[in-house]
Protein backbone atom coordinates (compact mmCIF):
# COMPACT_ATOMS: atom_id res chain seq x y z
CA UNK A 1 0.00 0.00 0.00
CA UNK A 2 2.85 2.67 0.77
CA UNK A 3 4.41 1.24 -2.53
CA UNK A 4 1.39 2.37 -4.26
CA UNK A 5 1.04 6.05 -2.35
CA UNK A 6 4.76 7.05 -2.99
CA UNK A 7 3.81 5.86 -6.69
CA UNK A 8 1.45 7.82 -6.80
CA UNK A 9 2.75 10.91 -5.17
CA UNK A 10 5.82 10.56 -7.42
CA UNK A 11 3.89 10.68 -10.23
CA UNK A 12 1.58 13.65 -9.00
CA UNK A 13 4.59 15.13 -8.27
CA UNK A 14 6.37 14.58 -11.88
CA UNK A 15 3.01 15.95 -13.63
CA UNK A 16 2.70 19.20 -11.14
CA UNK A 17 6.69 19.37 -12.17
CA UNK A 18 5.83 19.10 -15.68
CA UNK A 19 2.89 21.71 -15.58
CA UNK A 20 4.96 24.57 -13.28
CA UNK A 21 7.60 23.86 -16.18
CA UNK A 22 5.22 24.35 -18.97
CA UNK A 23 3.19 27.19 -17.57
CA UNK A 24 5.78 29.34 -15.92
CA UNK A 25 9.30 27.72 -15.66
CA UNK A 26 10.11 27.28 -19.20
CA UNK A 27 9.00 30.92 -20.43
CA UNK A 28 10.57 32.74 -17.35
CA UNK A 29 13.99 30.50 -16.91
CA UNK A 30 14.79 29.86 -20.32
CA UNK A 31 12.75 32.86 -22.25
CA UNK A 32 15.08 36.16 -23.08
CA UNK A 33 13.20 39.30 -22.64
CA UNK A 34 13.75 41.84 -25.54
CA UNK A 35 12.54 45.04 -26.73
CA UNK A 36 9.51 45.02 -29.42
CA UNK A 37 7.48 48.80 -30.48
CA UNK A 38 4.05 48.73 -28.72
CA UNK A 39 2.66 50.69 -32.12
CA UNK A 40 4.83 50.67 -35.79
CA UNK A 41 6.28 53.82 -36.18
CA UNK A 42 7.95 55.20 -39.64
CA UNK A 43 11.26 56.51 -39.99
CA UNK A 44 12.40 59.55 -38.36
CA UNK A 45 10.03 58.77 -34.82
CA UNK A 46 12.01 60.18 -31.84
CA UNK A 47 11.65 57.13 -29.49
CA UNK A 48 10.25 57.38 -25.37
CA UNK A 49 10.55 55.01 -23.02
CA UNK A 50 6.04 54.46 -23.68
CA UNK A 51 6.76 53.48 -26.86
CA UNK A 52 8.42 50.15 -25.83
CA UNK A 53 7.55 46.78 -24.43
CA UNK A 54 8.59 43.95 -23.37
CA UNK A 55 8.20 40.47 -25.00
CA UNK A 56 9.51 36.93 -24.25
CA UNK A 57 11.45 34.97 -26.66
CA UNK A 58 13.22 31.94 -26.78
CA UNK A 59 15.58 32.12 -29.44
CA UNK A 60 15.99 35.89 -30.25
CA UNK A 61 18.15 37.18 -33.11
CA UNK A 62 22.07 37.66 -32.69
CA UNK A 63 22.00 41.56 -31.70
CA UNK A 64 18.49 41.98 -29.92
CA UNK A 65 17.70 44.58 -27.95
CA UNK A 66 17.12 43.18 -24.46
CA UNK A 67 14.64 44.77 -21.82
CA UNK A 68 17.33 45.70 -20.23
CA UNK A 69 19.24 47.79 -22.79
CA UNK A 70 16.16 50.32 -23.68
CA UNK A 71 17.70 53.21 -22.41
CA UNK A 72 20.29 52.57 -25.51
CA UNK A 73 17.31 53.81 -28.32
CA UNK A 74 15.47 56.69 -25.85
CA UNK A 75 15.83 59.81 -27.51
CA UNK A 76 17.08 57.79 -30.73
CA UNK A 77 14.89 58.21 -34.25
CA UNK A 78 13.98 55.33 -36.52
CA UNK A 79 16.18 55.04 -39.65
CA UNK A 80 13.70 52.99 -41.16
CA UNK A 81 10.00 52.10 -40.94
CA UNK A 82 9.67 49.59 -37.71
CA UNK A 83 6.70 47.39 -37.39
CA UNK A 84 4.98 46.68 -33.85
CA UNK A 85 6.01 43.72 -31.96
CA UNK A 86 9.39 42.79 -34.01
CA UNK A 87 12.44 42.05 -32.44
CA UNK A 88 14.50 45.54 -32.48
CA UNK A 89 18.16 45.79 -32.89
CA UNK A 90 20.15 48.84 -33.39
CA UNK A 91 20.32 49.05 -36.64
CA UNK A 92 16.83 50.56 -36.71
CA UNK A 93 17.59 53.57 -35.16
CA UNK A 94 20.02 56.38 -35.35
CA UNK A 95 21.03 59.77 -33.98
CA UNK A 96 18.32 61.98 -34.10
CA UNK A 97 18.67 64.41 -36.85
CA UNK A 98 15.70 66.91 -35.15
CA UNK A 99 17.79 67.52 -31.68
CA UNK A 100 17.81 71.11 -30.75
CA UNK A 101 19.67 73.03 -28.37
CA UNK A 102 22.95 74.80 -27.14
CA UNK A 103 24.22 71.45 -26.66
CA UNK A 104 23.83 70.36 -29.77
CA UNK A 105 24.40 73.91 -31.76
CA UNK A 106 21.21 73.27 -33.41
CA UNK A 107 18.00 75.48 -33.79
CA UNK A 108 14.54 75.33 -35.53
CA UNK A 109 14.29 78.07 -38.03
CA UNK A 110 11.07 78.90 -39.67
CA UNK A 111 11.24 79.88 -43.13
CA UNK A 112 8.60 82.94 -43.98
CA UNK A 113 6.89 82.32 -46.96
CA UNK A 114 8.53 85.72 -48.11
CA UNK A 115 12.16 84.20 -48.08
CA UNK A 116 10.56 81.48 -50.85
CA UNK A 117 10.31 81.51 -54.74
CA UNK A 118 8.79 77.64 -55.23
CA UNK A 119 9.15 74.97 -52.85
CA UNK A 120 7.55 71.14 -53.39
CA UNK A 121 4.11 70.45 -51.83
CA UNK A 122 5.22 67.20 -51.13
CA UNK A 123 7.68 68.01 -48.40
CA UNK A 124 7.25 66.78 -45.07
CA UNK A 125 9.09 66.10 -41.54
CA UNK A 126 12.62 64.37 -42.07
CA UNK A 127 13.41 65.26 -45.68
CA UNK A 128 16.31 67.30 -46.75
CA UNK A 129 16.01 70.47 -47.94
CA UNK A 130 18.45 71.83 -50.72
CA UNK A 131 18.04 76.03 -50.80
CA UNK A 132 19.17 77.41 -53.76
CA UNK A 133 20.01 81.09 -55.10
CA UNK A 134 19.69 82.35 -57.92
CA UNK A 135 20.38 78.64 -59.62
CA UNK A 136 23.13 78.34 -57.02
CA UNK A 137 22.93 75.77 -53.85
CA UNK A 138 23.28 77.86 -50.19
CA UNK A 139 22.88 75.10 -47.42
CA UNK A 140 20.49 72.10 -47.12
CA UNK A 141 19.11 71.37 -43.92
CA UNK A 142 16.67 68.63 -42.00
CA UNK A 143 13.05 69.38 -42.50
CA UNK A 144 11.43 69.95 -39.00
CA UNK A 145 7.97 70.60 -39.47
CA UNK A 146 5.54 71.17 -42.34
CA UNK A 147 2.30 72.63 -41.13
CA UNK A 148 -0.89 73.96 -43.18
CA UNK A 149 -2.41 77.66 -42.41
CA UNK A 150 -4.08 76.58 -39.88
CA UNK A 151 -0.65 75.28 -37.83
CA UNK A 152 -1.06 71.76 -38.45
CA UNK A 153 1.02 68.82 -39.16
CA UNK A 154 0.74 67.77 -43.24
CA UNK A 155 0.40 64.32 -43.32
CA UNK A 156 -0.10 62.04 -46.48
CA UNK A 157 -2.17 59.05 -46.83
CA UNK A 158 0.67 56.69 -48.61
CA UNK A 159 4.39 56.83 -48.80
CA UNK A 160 4.55 58.00 -52.71
CA UNK A 161 2.97 61.47 -51.06
CA UNK A 162 0.07 61.19 -53.96
CA UNK A 163 -2.69 62.49 -50.89
CA UNK A 164 -2.34 64.76 -48.32
CA UNK A 165 -4.27 66.53 -45.48
CA UNK A 166 -3.89 69.64 -46.41
CA UNK A 167 -1.20 72.58 -48.21
CA UNK A 168 1.87 73.45 -46.93
CA UNK A 169 2.06 76.67 -45.41
CA UNK A 170 5.02 76.84 -43.54
CA UNK A 171 8.18 75.19 -43.21
CA UNK A 172 10.79 74.81 -40.25
CA UNK A 173 13.83 73.58 -40.63
CA UNK A 174 16.73 72.01 -37.99
CA UNK A 175 20.04 74.56 -38.51
CA UNK A 176 22.91 75.74 -37.06
CA UNK A 177 23.94 79.39 -36.42
CA UNK A 178 25.88 79.72 -39.54
CA UNK A 179 22.93 78.18 -41.64
CA UNK A 180 20.68 80.45 -40.13
CA UNK A 181 22.85 83.99 -40.45
CA UNK A 182 23.43 82.77 -44.52
CA UNK A 183 19.94 82.74 -44.96
CA UNK A 184 19.27 85.86 -43.10
CA UNK A 185 21.62 87.73 -45.30
CA UNK A 186 20.56 86.60 -48.36
CA UNK A 187 16.96 87.01 -47.49
CA UNK A 188 17.36 90.82 -46.47
CA UNK A 189 19.50 91.62 -50.02
CA UNK A 190 15.75 90.84 -51.32
CA UNK A 191 16.97 87.54 -52.81
CA UNK A 192 14.38 84.44 -52.45
CA UNK A 193 15.03 81.07 -51.96
CA UNK A 194 14.09 77.62 -54.09
CA UNK A 195 13.63 74.32 -52.25
CA UNK A 196 14.47 71.15 -53.47
CA UNK A 197 14.16 67.58 -51.73
CA UNK A 198 15.25 64.02 -52.03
Amino acid sequence: MKKKIAGITLILLSLGALGFWEMWGRENITYDRVLVLKDSLPKNTLITSEMLREKKTENPGEGAILSDEGNEIIGMETAQFVPAGTELYREYFQESVFAVGPEEGKYILSVPAQWLKAFPQTLKRGDRAFFYCGGEPVTDAVVAYVRDGTNQEVHYGDDERLTSSSSVSLIEIVVDEKQAALLGRLAEKGNKFVILYY
